[in-house]
């Protein structure tokens, strides 16, 4: 059994090494014809300028290539690969359109025993697209950073804007053109030229298109800081019966940034003017800030919270005697009130523990003399006590010796009495 199963592969060895031997005896003896096919054989387009003449655009990623059929000496057609051939594809005066495009090719080289005449109808294809030119906007992604005492501004770029062309179903894809880059420590302003990347609504950058100009100018302007306090500001008083018993604003501070010639002049922001006449109660008002043309608010926006501390005021009417003051030895006054009636404002708690013992109500007599005088009272209060009115407002004194009698006690200027008539008619 083994013996019978040698055998066999001995036979098999012998019978390939005489078919091998015949195959080498046909091939270089005999050496019929054969026909064979060439893949990928790379095709050469000649004359691309026709395309851009017919705008349109060859798409990117494709490999023209033809198989071509040739026939000759079996020895020579089996050695055949694509590398011995070159074949062109001259596109000059061809009439193109945007999708695949059949375009005649010719073989220009190719081994002197080989015949390619089999080949002369085949057709290289060619994908072409409308070509397209679109301005795009620029659009920053440059990081600047400034040092402690700076601010970086604005970052700009020149030109603003470019062009992106090539095949449209690539260029409709671009929705910006990035400016990307960065810089640390600036505190004077800064230039450099970078490139730009075409990229696509997600930011992903889109490939075979051509930006021109591909480099821009990126300008960073960098400024100082500096911090200025937050001044409240206001118009009017506030209204009878109130009183603003403080303010505040926040942010008390403001930093700010700005060219160096104004930033010098500018000490303080101050808020938007607000009327104290319409407070009738604490509250908390969003007031704008003032900031000036070419001022930078860094960490305080533009808006600050203005508090005001109000307190309402009430009223009570008391009477209190009159008080003399300074009247002159020898000298009687007489006053055409002994009262005044006291009309008083202040908080509630102090206004209601207010007596009349907490009032004085003066006239100065010092240095008058005898005559009749008009004077207005003193009226001193506590303190948070406000005078609203006196009644009456002033007083009329009468100033005279007291050794003078008055008109109404001396007989001698008392008018006669009228007589009573007698009845002397007789019944």
């Amino acid at each position: 059994m083994a013996k019978q199963k040698g055998s066999d592969i001995l036979l098999k060895i012998i019978s390939l090494i005489l078919s091998f031997s015949l195959w080498i005896y046909i091939i270089n003896v005999e050496n019929p014809i054969k026909t064979m096919r060439v893949y990928n054989v790379p095709v050469r387009l000649e004359n691309l300028e026709n395309i851009d003449e017919q705008n349109l655009a060859l798409l990117p990623n494709q490999d023209v290539m033809v198989t071509l059929t040739v026939k000759g000496p079996a020895s020579e057609v089996y050695r055949s690969v694509a590398s011995n051939f070159r074949v062109i594809a001259d596109l000059d005066d061809i009439a193109l359109k945007a999708g695949p495009n059949e375009v005649p090719i010719e073989i220009t080289s190719y081994p002197s025993d080989i015949d390619v005449t089999p080949s002369s109808n085949v057709k290289a294809i060619i994908y072409l697209d409308d070509y397209l030119e679109r301005e795009v906007t620029i659009v920053s992604q440059y990081e600047a950073v400034a040092t402690e005492e700076h601010f970086v501004a604005g970052i700009t770029f020149n030109p603003s804007s470019a062009t992106v062309k090539g095949p449209a179903e690539y260029v409709n894809r671009v929705t910006a053109l990035a400016a990307r880059g960065s810089r640390e420590n600036l505190d004077i302003d800064y230039k450099e030229i970078i490139s730009l990347v075409p990229i696509d609504e997600n930011g992903n950058e889109v490939n075979h298109v051509i930006v021109s100009p591909l480099y821009v100018e990126v300008n960073v302007e960098v400024f100082e800081t500096k911090t200025v306090p937050v001044v409240i500001d206001t118009s009017g008083e506030i209204g009878e019966g109130y009183e603003l018993l403080g303010s505040s604003v926040a942010p008390g501070e403001l930093l700010i940034a700005g060219p160096d010639g104004l930033l010098e002049q500018v000490n303080e922001i101050r808020t938007a003017e607000f009327d104290l006449s319409s407070l009738t109660e604490t509250t908390d008002v969003i007031q704008n800030l003032v900031i000036p043309d070419g001022i930078i608010s860094i960490n305080g926006g533009s808006t600050a919270t203005v508090s005001f501390e109000v307190r309402a005021y009430e009223s009570r009417t008391l009477e209190k005697s009159i008080s003399v003051l300074g009247l002159a030895e020898g000298l009687v006054a007489e006053f055409s009130s002994d009262t005044v009636e006291v009309v008083v404002s202040g908080p509630q708690d102090p206004l209601e523990a207010l007596t009349e013992a907490g009032i004085t109500v003066e006239i100065d007599l010092s240095g008058l003399e005898a005559g009749e005088h008009e004077i207005t009272p003193e009226i001193g209060l506590p303190e948070n006590i406000g005078l609203v009115t006196t009644t009456p407002e002033t007083i009329t004194v009468i100033i005279r010796d007291e050794n003078e009698i008055p008109p109404e006690e001396n007989p001698e200027e008392q008018p006669p009495e009228e007589e009573t008539p007698t009845n002397t008619e007789t019944p």
